[in-house]
């Protein structure tokens, strides 16, 4: 199962990423002379803890804002699941204790491979914890959003059924979310408008024209199926809503039965249908 996109967003990465070294400098300063633990790990740069301390944490937060970056930049990383997910973690920490450990052997003038098991357990011990707390933030925040998704979808649903005579067009925006109920004998006409389409209906005897994000290719299922007809590339016209359609020099046009509204143009490319849907209503 993929991971959700939460785990992608900059925002939370970035407080994590800051939080981080934070804790260890807490945690070392506060804990690490009452833990035996780390005796090792710190013996010999206690004298030094000022410069060492804050080094360690730079380290840190260096390895998690460069693993947090590729995560949220990179594109493959948006089809990992769960267990590679965390696989990414864990090299991230053992990437930031390889590190840790090249600047401690440097600093003590010790072997790399001599200081590197006590690195390692010493600082993934360190790090767990706030590994840990960002994993559940994240759990709660992703089952925040899915509890608020399947509210959403409830209520698309009670709309839906409450929406359910027949005769009602349920316009959707370019993400399928439902934007607009109207009964299909009070649409007149519907236009297309750059990104948007324009849908001109009655409203108990008031024109009303509304803009909804989508294209007219968008909506031609619907339309069709509720008896708009396509009559030029930027138009629908409800059939029943025509009063004549007149053949003139400058080319075909639909007078509309609906006061103030103008003629609807009508192209050669549909205007044979129209015409015969017309005659036969």
């Amino acid at each position: 199962m993929r991971i959700s996109e939460i785990y992608f967003k900059l925002k939370p990465n970035l407080i994590f990423c800051i939080a981080l070294p934070v804790y260890s400098i807490l945690f070392i300063s506060i804990y690490s002379p009452k833990l035996h633990f780390y005796d090792a790990w710190t013996n010999g740069w206690d004298n030094g803890a000022s410069l060492c301390l804050p080094i360690v944490a730079s380290i840190e937060m260096a390895t998690a804002m460069l693993s947090r970056s590729l995560l949220c930049f990179l594109p493959f990383t948006r089809s990992l699941n769960r267990n590679e997910y965390l696989i990414w973690l864990l090299l991230e920490m053992i990437v930031g204790s390889l590190f840790v450990d090249l600047f401690l052997s440097i600093y003590l003038h010790s072997p790399f491979f001599a200081l590197l098991p006590q690195a390692m357990l010493s600082y993934f011990c360190l790090n767990i914890i706030p590994y840990f707390i960002f994993w559940l933030m994240m759990q709660l925040k992703e089952q925040t959003l899915q509890l608020v998704k399947v509210q959403d979808e409830l209520e698309e649903l009670r709309r839906g059924v409450e929406h359910n005579e027949v005769g009602m067009v349920r316009f959707n925006d370019e993400k399928g979310n439902t934007k607009l109920v109207v009964s299909a004998d009070r649409v007149i006409s519907i236009e297309s408008a750059g990104n948007y389409v324009n849908i001109l209906y009655d409203d108990n005897g008031k024109l009303v024209r509304y803009s909804l994000r989508n294209s007219l290719k968008g909506v031609e299922k619907v339309c069709s199926s509720n008896g708009l007809v396509r009559c030029h590339r930027s138009y629908f016209v409800n059939l029943n809503k025509i009063k004549i359609i007149r053949r003139t020099p400058e080319g075909v046009s639909a007078e509309m039965d609906v006061p103030n509204v103008g003629n609807i143009p009508v192209s050669k490319t549909y205007a044979p249908e129209l015409l015969r849907l017309f005659s036969e209503a």
